[in-house]
């Protein structure tokens, strides 16, 4: 079966009539970690420009990342794509190479330059398979440009599509940078905008907002070793006077709201420096704000640090979209997410959930150890990435043992299967011989299916596991508090917001994430490549 075929648009009789007319700008945010849960936690008390959105625009309410590894390449992979990760090529934000037994991370490109000050590895869309909307829009539409920003390199980069106008990422203390994989050097306005910004970095501090009649969010300590980390530790010293900006800067600026607030400026910069819908045809913007990734990682979803991201982020696109909306009423925003979130597991578990933490070493070690056993053998017969969700069979231990692959992946797997932390486990072959359509409601997808669409042959594993739901892997100083990445409603639903000429509402259908493209696209009047999603009815204009 060629599961690499266009799968039919599903275009209801009532689309029939003639899409709004085409606008000078479009602009798609992705918010980084940022789930549905959080919305609706938070959403009440915001009063800016998420609120804006939430609003007065289309909100889907049960919109889903529809695919079982939940991490920020594959979920930018997929927005503007309309195309599970299984055919966009980004599987994991990294995963082995079997020739050079190294990760390979899924926007690395050796062959690229980098273009910045703080000389970050170089990066390039390489890896990405098929295109996107910003692909489709240049290609159809004469003097159309597509232009990508955001606070990581693989947000930008895999929203941008194969062939964009420009695509920067925040770097470091120089500010943001790109690679010589989309340009020869910086353009001036970034530059000057770069300049300006390193200014001030000389002396910050993370302060509550303290918004009226909004309580802090939990305060507690977990202590993990000799490593104590404080959750609900505001106010949080990012920069003081006479510190060096280094890589101890960067690691403390990113995990704060100040990220968001210089993509904001930067989105700003780039839309005045390219014209942008200044043009003689429609522009596209992409900016994924990764900051709500780095709290939630670091201090946990239920926090005073979350809570405040959620409330500085509104005002930031508070600020964005007032900017957009006077430079262009007209103007289309898209809001959507890569992936949701957990929080910590020692917070769970304070609050009745079944929550875990599985240290990866002994994991894969046991395996291992049963595995010799089981077929005499010295040597280690599988390996893994840092996080167990796939297993690559080492194929020179198969061959030296002079064992049969399949017979290997076969207990192997039921070895998994009988693990309590493990949900399912597949083989490589179980899973390719599943049909990776979208068909039924996406809030009860199987996970045999989740984790096919996360699955491609020589870039994913021999054996991929789901595990059991609040599941983390590791423990801080070496990982994060909390994380994301399983196939469960709580890493999976996002929110999805279409804010434009179309009548504001809420609308309760399980929609998916691989349809904002078609839908996009439709409205357009665009002709999408190989998609997997459908189009969404968006209702009458207003």
């Amino acid at each position: 079966m060629d599961f690499r075929r266009a799968l039919p648009l599903a275009v209801p009789a009532l689309l029939a009539a003639a899409a709004p007319a085409r606008p000078r700008l479009v602009v798609v945010i992705s918010i980084d970690q940022c789930s549905a849960e959080l919305i609706q936690t938070y959403g009440p008390e915001l009063t800016g420009g998420l609120h804006r959105l939430l609003t007065d625009g289309v909100q889907f309410t049960e919109a889903y990342q529809d695919h079982g590894i939940t991490e920020t390449g594959p979920g930018h992979s997929v927005l503007l794509s309309g195309r599970f990760p299984a055919h966009t090529g980004i599987v994991e934000n990294q995963w082995l190479d079997r020739a050079s037994g190294k990760l390979i991370y899924c926007v690395a490109d050796e062959a690229a330059k980098p273009l910045d000050g703080d000389r970050v590895h170089a990066a390039s869309n390489g890896r990405f398979l098929g295109d996107t909307l910003g692909d489709w829009l240049q290609a159809q539409v004469p003097g159309a440009r597509a232009f990508s920003i955001s606070g990581k390199d693989r947000a930008a980069i895999l929203m941008a599509g194969r062939r964009p106008s420009g695509v920067f990422w925040f770097t470091g203390p120089s500010g943001f940078g790109s690679s010589t994989a989309y340009q020869p050097e910086l353009p001036p306005w970034l530059v000057r905008f770069d300049h300006d910004l390193a200014t001030r970095f000389a002396t910050r501090s993370w302060l509550w907002t303290k918004a009226p009649g909004t309580p802090e969010g939990r305060v507690a300590q977990w202590t993990f070793g000799q490593t104590v980390v404080r959750n609900g530790a505001l106010p949080r010293l990012i920069q003081g006077a006479g510190m060096p900006l280094d890589k101890g800067f960067t690691t403390r600026f990113t995990k704060s709201p100040f990220l968001d607030e210089v993509t904001e400026e930067g989105a700003e910069a780039l839309i005045e420096g390219e014209h942008l819908g200044r043009g003689p045809a429609t522009d596209l913007l992409t900016v994924s704000f990764s900051a709500t990734d780095y709290v939630g990682h670091n201090y946990g979803n239920l926090g005073t640090e979350m809570r405040d991201q959620l409330h500085r982020l509104d005002a930031t696109l508070g600020r964005f979209l007032a900017f957009l909306k006077r430079r262009d009423p007209a103007v289309w925003v898209v809001l959507s997410a890569d992936h949701g979130g957990m929080d910590a597991v020692e917070a769970l578990q304070s609050e009745g959930f079944p929550a875990r933490r599985v240290d990866q070493a002994p994991f894969l070690a046991g395996l291992n150890a049963t595995m010799r056993d089981r077929f005499k053998v010295a040597a280690d017969l599988f390996t893994a990435p840092p996080e167990p969700t796939e297993f690559y069979l080492e194929a020179g231990a198969v061959q030296a043992g002079h064992l049969d692959r399949d017979t290997v992946l076969r207990e192997a797997a039921a070895w998994l299967r009988a693990r309590p932390e493990v949900a399912a486990a597949f083989t490589a072959e179980e899973l390719g011989a599943v049909d990776p359509a979208a068909t039924g409601s996406p809030r009860d997808s199987r996970l045999d299916v989740l984790m096919r669409r996360s699955f491609l042959a020589g870039r994913s594993g021999d054996l991929m596991v789901a595990f059991q739901p609040f599941t983390l892997f590791g423990e801080p100083p070496r990982e994060y508090l909390a994380g994301h990445g399983s196939p469960w409603a709580y890493d999976r639903r996002v929110p999805l917001v279409f804010w434009g000429p179309w009548k504001g509402g809420a609308r309760p259908e399980p929609v998916r994430t691989v349809d904002l493209a078609p839908t996009l696209a439709h409205e357009l009047g665009l002709k999408p490549g190989a998609v997997d999603g459908k189009v969404l009815d968006l209702g009458p204009a207003k």
